[in-house]
């Protein structure tokens, strides 16, 4: 029994070996090169000279300025590579406060809502919109800041947004949760998330998809548009970029807000103001952004966020995915400070709107 046991193990090793390897060799060689450009036809398209959405010759989404494929390798010199701010991370006991949104919830003024990390509750020209909502904690991640679940003090719900299919701002049960308590709202992502989507609403609720600078249909109180941000998408091990990632600009009652969705640094910015002008309210991530030399593909680290807000002419920046969830190497609290530093030394600081989570303020 013991020689089989150990012929068992060696094999089981063995596969182990062979498989990464093979993964290792494929994705050196794998490269994305653009074969065409898609959109929504049934949509309308706001960026006139747009071509669509770049798409490669395996039919997996691109950036249209700074490709990106996830590669294994990398991720394992991550995990197991040496770790220069583990005592500082160690040592950071600072958390987020956690505020009552009850009186915020409910209220009928127009307003943002922090729920934490990248959710988001927004009221707008009376309508009720949710972006990124996760409600509990996801599959494989650890959080910083336990955060009590709202779903029941929410009255109304008129969309809910989805910047990508990763696993801390794509949350099946939370999803599922929402399709139930609210069957007449309406679900807006990029394209391909359909498969998610359609597999946990109900039957009532419907679901738009669209391509970058692109706008959904809703009633005349809100316009909803998806723009590019340059990151990736996936949930298993097989549908790498084969759903759309992506921002969003929320438009109503002389109002425009930005959510970011997750983003690394480029010229994304600057061409969507291009196309929508001035920012009301930027809300972009700050966090989960070491080690640098991994996370820069697709987190802006604070120094990013801040020349992001500038190049897209935004009036106030409201900061978000830091001290929720556990995601990266830095401290938790230092991505704030670093952003009021960066603020500062450009005599913009009351720019700044951070939050405690659950903490909203109204519009003026």
């Amino acid at each position: 029994m013991k020689k089989w046991f150990i012929r068992i193990v060696v094999g089981l090793v063995l596969m182990v070996v062979v498989v990464l390897t093979s993964a290792f060799v494929l994705e050196r060689i794998d490269e994305a090169v653009i074969a065409k450009h898609v959109k929504n036809d049934n949509l309308k398209t706001l960026k006139t000279d747009w071509q669509g959405v770049p798409v490669d010759r395996k039919g997996r989404f691109v950036n249209h300025e700074h490709p990106f494929l996830p590669k294994t390798s990398e991720l394992l010199k991550w995990q197991l590579g040496e770790k220069p701010f583990k005592e500082a991370k160690k040592n950071d006991t600072a958390r987020l406060e956690v505020k009552d949104p009850t009186e915020f919830l409910n209220s009928e003024r127009d307003g943002i809502l922090w729920l934490g990390h990248a959710s988001i509750y927004l009221r707008l020209n009376g309508k009720t919109v949710l972006i990124d909502p996760v409600f509990g904690t996801p599959s494989f991640i650890n959080r910083f800041t336990e955060v009590p679940n709202q779903l029941e003090k929410i009255k109304k719900l008129d969309y809910v947004l989805i910047s990508h299919d990763h696993r801390d701002h794509c949350d099946e049960e939370t999803l599922k949760s929402i399709a139930k308590k609210f069957p007449n709202a309406k679900f807006m992502a990029g394209l391909g998330m359909e498969d998610l989507l359609n597999s946990w609403k109900t039957a009532t609720n419907e679901v738009q998809t669209a391509g970058w600078f692109q706008e959904f249909s809703t009633d005349e109180n809100m316009k909803i548009s998806f723009v590019p941000v340059r990151h990736w998408c996936r949930r298993g091990l097989t549908d790498t970029n084969k759903r759309l990632w992506g921002g969003f600009v929320i438009s109503g009652a002389g109002k425009k807000i930005y959510f970011g969705g997750d983003s690394g640094f480029g010229s994304h910015y600057r061409e969507t103001a291009e196309v929508f002008g001035e920012i009301d309210y930027f809300i972009i991530g700050i966090g989960a952004y070491e080690p640098r030399w991994f996370m820069k593909p697709n987190h802006n680290n604070p120094a990013d966020a801040f020349q992001a807000f500038l190049d897209i002419k935004g009036k106030t920046l409201v900061p978000m995915h830091y001290g929720t969830f556990d995601l990266s190497d830095e401290p938790p609290s230092e991505p704030l400070k670093l952003l009021k530093e960066e603020a500062n030394k450009q005599n913009l600081g009351d720019r700044l709107k951070p939050l405690a989570i659950n903490e909203g303020f109204y519009f003026e």
